[in-house]
C-alpha cells in the first residue's frame, strides 16, 4: 500500500503516496448475466435523509493500478468504511471465474480462506455465512439488483448502515452503474434487521458514508458532501477515507466541499487533513468535463513540489461532488505544480478508476 501520510508544514515537504494506494467470502448460488474512540453515529433524521436522497453520483473513473484491479468497500481499525483495490488475479483458482460484482461481494464477507487478501487492519463488512443467490445487472437503467438469499442477521445494529454504506458504494464503483437495488429472496429489502433502518428501494451514493455529526447544522436546511481525508493503518501505510458531512445548503457543492475539506477531519484522531487550514479559494469553476480552481497559499513558491495528499484528496472531493471526470489546479497563478520531478499536475488531472490499491 502507498504511503501517504505527511508532516506539517505541508508546502515544504514532499508526500509519498499516489492516488492509487495499491473475493472469494460470501456462498455465491448463481448470477444472471480508533484511534479507540468509536464513531459519533448520526441522528436517526439524518441517516433517513441521507437513504432517501435522490441525487446521483457518477462512477470514478481514471486510469488504473493494478492491471486487473477490483474496488471494494472494507471496515479499517477505526470503524471506517474505506475503498479497497485488490487484486482479482490473486484469487485462488477462482481468477477471472466469476462477474467483479460478485467478486467484490465474495471479499466483502468473512471467510478464513480469503482473510489473507486484504489489507492488514481491514475486515469485511458482511458475516460469515451471507449467501448471495444472484446478482443482475441492467446496464442500460445503469443499475444492479443484489438478492440475498435471506436477511442480513448477525450484523450489530451499530454497524448495519456500515454495511449497507458499502454494498452501494462497492457496487457503484462498477462502471456505468450509479444505482443498486437490494432484496431477500426476490422480495425487496425494506429495512435492515437488527437496527430498522429503512432501506429504499433504489440506493445511489447519495445516502452518503461514513456519516459525520455535525450539531450546528439543521437537518432541514443542510445538505451532504463527502470528503477525502488520509488514514493510516498500523503499519504505517496510508490510505484515503470518503467522509460524508452534513453542512448548511448551498447553491454550489463544489465549493461547499472544497471549504470543509479545508477545514479538515472532525476526527482527528483517525483522519488527518489533506489541505492546510488557511488555504484560500480564489475560483471554482466546471467548465465542460473539467473543475477548474485556483488556490492561494501564502507559504508556497513556485518551484516547491505539492504534496501529494493535498493534491489527491482534492481531485477526489471535487470529482465526487461534481460527477466530473477531471480537475485543473492552480496555487498562486500557478499551474505548473509537480510532486516529484518526474510527475506533474500542470495538465488537468484524472479521477481514477482504482483507490487505495492494495498489491499485498
Amino acid at each position: 500500500m502507498i504511503p501517504v501520510h505527511f508532516r506539517k508544514p505541508l508546502w515544504k515537504l514532499l508526500a509519498a503516496g499516489g492516488l492509487a494506494v495499491a473475493v472469494t467470502g460470501c456462498s455465491i448460488a448463481g448470477v444472471e448475466k480508533t484511534a479507540t474512540d468509536p464513531i459519533d453515529a448520526p441522528p436517526a433524521a439524518i441517516e433517513n435523509q441521507m437513504l432517501q436522497a435522490a441525487d446521483d453520483a457518477m462512477a470514478p473513473i481514471g486510469s488504473s493500478a493494478i492491471a486487473d484491479g477490483l474496488t471494494v468497500y472494507l471496515r479499517d481499525s477505526r470503524g471506517y468504511v474505506a475503498p479497497m483495490t485488490l487484486d482479482r488475479s490473486k484469487q485462488e483458482g477462482q481468477a477471472g471465474k466469476n462477474a467483479p460484482e460478485i467478486e467484490a461481494l465474495a471479499w466483502m464477507t468473512a471467510d478464513a480462506k480469503l482473510a489473507g487478501q486484504l489489507p492488514p487492519g481491514f475486515t469485511p463488512v458482511l458475516p460469515e455465512g451471507t449467501v448471495v443467490s444472484k446478482v443482475v445487472k441492467n446496464p442500460e437503467a445503469g443499475s444492479v439488483t443484489v438478492d440475498f438469499a435471506k436477511p442480513l442477521s448477525g450484523i450489530p445494529a451499530s454497524d448495519e448502515r456500515k454495511a449497507l454504506e458499502a454494498i452501494v458504494w462497492t457496487m457503484t464503483e462498477l462502471p456505468g452503474i450509479d444505482k443498486v437495488h437490494l432484496t431477500v429472496a426476490g422480495q425487496d429489502m425494506t429495512e435492515l434487521p437488527a437496527s430498522g433502518l429503512p432501506v429504499p428501494g433504489v440506493l445511489t451514493r447519495s445516502i452518503g458514508i461514513n456519516l459525520e455529526r455535525s450539531p450546528q447544522v439543521k437537518v432541514s436546511d443542510s445538505m451532504a458532501v463527502t470528503l477525502y481525508f488520509s488514514a493510516k493503518n498500523e503499519q504505517g501505510d496510508g490510505y484515503f477515507v470518503p467522509v460524508t458531512r452534513l453542512v448548511e445548503r448551498q447553491s454550489d457543492r463544489a465549493r461547499a466541499a472544497l471549504g470543509e475539506l479545508i477545514k479538515g477531519p472532525q476526527d482527528t484522531k483517525s483522519l488527518e487533513a489533506v489541505m492546510l487550514a488557511n488555504t484560500k479559494v480564489e475560483e471554482l469553476a466546471l467548465k465542460s468535463d473539467t473543475v477548474q480552481v485556483k488556490l492561494q497559499e501564502q507559504d508556497w513558491a513556485a518551484g516547491m513540489p505539492m504534496p501529494a495528499e493535498m493534491m489527491e484528496g482534492l481531485v477526489l472531493t471535487l470529482t465526487e461532488a461534481t460527477g466530473a471526470p477531471k480537475v485543473a489546479v492552480a496555487v498562486n497563478g500557478s499551474s505548473k505544480l509537480t510532486v516529484s520531478g518526474s510527475e506533474t499536475y500542470e495538465q488537468p488531472v484524472e479521477r481514477p478508476s482504482q483507490i487505495n490499491a492494495y498489491t499485498g
